[in-house]
C-alpha cells in the first residue's frame, strides 16, 4: 500500500548527494541504503532533514532538486545541472529516466519556460515521456531559478495511456502512465477540448467541467474510474475560484470515499488556463 502525503519541503540536496556518493578515479561509488525502522522502505543519500531518495513497493521518490552551482544564473544551465543530478540519483535507486512516471517543476519566472523546455527536450526519453506539471513559484533561495522533483518506477512493465476522447498532451509528456500493479498517474488536465485543442471557455466553471471530463476519459482508458482515484492536486490561477471548483469537484467524486487532495494558487498555468487538475489512481 502506498500513502500519499502533501509536502512543502524544498531540497538543497545536490550538495548532499555529491558529498555522500563520492567519485574515485572517475567511477561512481554506489550509495548504500540508510538504516530504516521499516524494512520494506529503502532510503538513500541521507541528509540532516530528509533523504534524497526513498524506494517503496517498486516506486522511487526523489526530493526536489535544485542547481548545485548557482553562479550559472540561467534557467537553461540550472535545469541541465538538475537533470544530470536526477540521472545520478535514479541510478542509485536502480532505475533510469526511461522509467520516470511523473515530474513536477517549479520556475521562479514562467517567462523562462522555453529555456526549461529546451533542457527538458535534451534530457527526456522521448519514447517514454512522463506526466508533467510546471508552475511558477518562489523557491527557497533567490539564486534558485528552477526546482524539479520526480517519481519513477523500478524495472517493471509501465504502460503509456493515450486516448483521443480527452485533450491531447500539449508538450513532451503522456496523458497518463499505468504500472503493472494498477497504479495510474494522470497528467494535469486543463479545460482543452479533445480534437481541436481549444479552451472550452473563459470561465473557471466551464474549464473545470472540461478538465474533469478529460480526466474521466483518461482514467477510463487506463481501466480506472473516479472512484479509483487516491490522490489529486488542483492548481488555480486565482484562489478566489476555489469555491466554484470545489463544488464541481465534489459532484465529480460524489460522497463517501474521496481521494486525498492538495490545492494551490499559482501565478500562471499553461495555455492561460484558470484551473489544472492531476491525479493518481489504483485501477482494479
Amino acid at each position: 500500500m502506498v500513502a500519499f502525503v502533501s509536502s512543502g519541503a524544498v531540497s538543497h540536496g545536490l550538495y548532499q548527494a555529491r558529498r555522500v556518493c563520492t567519485v574515485r578515479s572517475g567511477v561512481r561509488i554506489r550509495c548504500s541504503a540508510s538504516p530504516s525502522s521499516h524494512s520494506d522502505i529503502k532510503r538513500f543519500v541521507e541528509g540532516p532533514k530528509f533523504n534524497q531518495v526513498n524506494v517503496h513497493n517498486g516506486m522511487v521518490y526523489l526530493s526536489g532538486q535544485v542547481a548545485a552551482d548557482t553562479s550559472d544564473a540561467t534557467v537553461l544551465g540550472q535545469s541541465k545541472q538538475i537533470f544530470g543530478a536526477i540521472d545520478e540519483l535514479l541510478a542509485i535507486a536502480g532505475t533510469d529516466k526511461s522509467r520516470v512516471l511523473s515530474v513536477s517543476a517549479w520556475l521562479t519566472d514562467m517567462g523562462e519556460f522555453a529555456d526549461f523546455n529546451s533542457a527538458w527536450d535534451d534530457w527526456v526519453d522521448m519514447e517514454n515521456k512522463p506526466t508533467r506539471a510546471c508552475v511558477e513559484s518562489k523557491l527557497a533561495k533567490p539564486e534558485f531559478l528552477v526546482e524539479v522533483a520526480v517519481t519513477a518506477a523500478l524495472p517493471s512493465k509501465a504502460g503509456i495511456i493515450s486516448t483521443d476522447k480527452a485533450a491531447a498532451a500539449v508538450g513532451p509528456y503522456n496523458q497518463a502512465i499505468r504500472l503493472a500493479d494498477g497504479m495510474v498517474f494522470v497528467s494535469g488536465c486543463i479545460g482543452l477540448k479533445p480534437g481541436s485543442g481549444e479552451m472550452a471557455g473563459d470561465t473557471v466553471e466551464v474549464q473545470t467541467a472540461q478538465a474533469l471530463s478529460n480526466m474521466r476519459e483518461i482514467l477510463a482508458a487506463a481501466g480506472a474510474a473516479p472512484s479509483d482515484v487516491v490522490k489529486t492536486m488542483i492548481l488555480l490561477e486565482d484562489i478566489s475560484d476555489f469555491a466554484e471548483v470545489n463544488t464541481m469537484y465534489k459532484e465529480f467524486f460524489g460522497e463517501g470515499r474521496v481521494p486525498a487532495r492538495s490545492t494551490f494558487a499559482v501565478k500562471s498555468l499553461p495555455k492561460g488556463a484558470k484551473v489544472e487538475i492531476e491525479c493518481m489512481a489504483v485501477a482494479p
